[in-house]
């Protein structure tokens, strides 16, 4: 079904089985604006201490805007920066609703930027929904951009992607309906969501636990984890890998489970996307202190429960010295990751061998820091890396200096 057609038929269905002003709250939190310019996007996802994002809106009085800004925490903190000027002409536009910029990672594109579109979808069906895109070269969003506009019942010839400064006549947008590390979903905004992303019949639940790994993956992983899908499928586990399927797919899978088990990572994030999620939720923690996405999956799902699966953490550093801890790398803890699971009545003991975990887990290892080292940013890389291994006391697996060695 084209995105036009599914967008009148969600209006049409939204307007027969809800009650008028069910979602008048909308038009209440939307704040419009006259004559501004919206840029580019210019600087993405830099340090913490700088600038998350900088582009978009130049919003008036700039530094006292808050809910219209891109906030973090559960008391909203802005994260964005004001837009550099630019030397372009300035294309004219009527009017917009600003939604936020593109982002090339899906996580990030969900978490942080993508908490407006369902909402402004709603506040009419012909303003165009504002983005922000790179105005370096003709680059195209990722698929999964338009596979969200598509899941959102949105018409995609509603987005305008923002190239040059373009100023709007007026400009409305909604606060967000999530914030990361703290400003989980209202009740509200779930209705809202279960309007449009709920099948018209419940799915029926015949897969009993999926567990959603991230093994595929090159980096922010555990080490050995496809020793782990191998052990989880032979004790009966539906296993996943969300990379190798689109956004419908994805839920379609997810909705036939009484049981999510994610290996904690961006997938959680698509979660989001959906309003209440009929299953239990178990997510492998892959960082020591992190308890990613709690407060925006608590409210959606049946119950919650993290098993801190992780031995240890491997991480490199960022040009500019900063550790890079997504791009890191995990060991499980084979004591609490087993018995974590036969708490859920999913025993692998008898599929695991420490001997073989021990040799996949030692070859991922190994071609990470290879790969670390190989296009190492920093000269301090190598002895971060070291310093890991010495406590763990995986020393043995950092390769020669002489053959390494960044110049």
């Amino acid at each position: 079904m084209s995105g036009s057609r599914e967008s009148s038929r969600l209006r049409r269905l939204l307007q027969a089985s809800r009650p008028v002003g069910v979602f008048s709250f909308l038009h209440d939190q939307a704040k419009t604006f006259a004559e501004v310019v919206v840029h580019p996007s210019q600087e993405m996802l830099r340090h913490p201490a700088g600038a998350f994002f900088r582009g978009g809106p130049e919003w008036p009085y700039f530094k006292t805007q808050i809910y219209a800004r891109h906030c973090w925490r559960r008391i909203p903190t802005p994260v964005d920066s004001r837009p550099h000027p630019s030397a372009q002409p300035v294309e004219s536009a009527d009017r917009g609703i600003w939604c936020g910029p593109v982002s090339q990672h899906f996580g990030h594109m969900v978490a942080d930027f993508g908490m407006r579109i369902a909402g402004s979808s709603l506040l009419d069906e012909r303003t165009p929904l504002v983005f922000s895109s790179s105005d370096q070269g003709d680059a195209e969003p990722t698929p999964f951009f338009w596979h969200i506009i598509d899941h959102l019942a949105i018409d995609r010839r509603r987005v305008l992607l923002v190239r040059k400064p373009t100023r709007f006549g007026r400009l409305t947008v909604l606060p967000q309906a999530e914030r990361r590390f703290g400003g989980g979903p209202s009740r509200r905004h779930l209705r809202l969501m279960d309007a449009i992303t709920a099948p018209p019949f419940p799915a029926e639940q015949d897969l009993g636990t999926v567990f959603v790994s991230r093994a595929r993956l090159p980096k922010g992983r555990f080490a050995g984890e496809s020793y782990l899908d191998e052990a989880l499928i032979a004790a009966g586990v539906t296993v996943f890998h969300p990379e190798s399927a689109d956004l419908h797919a994805q839920f379609r899978l997810y909705r036939r489970a009484r049981r999510l088990i994610f290996s904690e990572g961006s997938a959680l994030h698509a979660l989001q996307l959906l309003g209440r999620v009929d299953a239990e939720v178990v997510i492998l923690a892959r960082r020591p202190w992190a308890r990613m996405t709690a407060v925006s999956l608590v409210p959606r799902v049946r119950g919650m429960r993290y098993i801190r699966a992780t031995g240890g953490f491997i991480y490199g550093l960022l040009p500019s010295g900063d550790r890079q801890h997504p791009a890191g790398i995990s060991l499980f803890d084979e004591r609490r990751c087993v018995s974590g699971l036969q708490a859920l009545g999913i025993d692998i003991a008898p599929f695991w061998d420490p001997r073989v975990y021990a040799e996949r887990r030692d070859g991922d290892l190994s071609s990470w820091i290879g790969n670390r080292l190989a296009f190492a940013t920093h000269p301090g890389e190598r002895r971060t890396i070291e310093r890991h291994l010495r406590r763990l006391s995986l020393r043995h697996l950092m390769p020669a200096s002489s053959a390494v060695e960044i110049s």
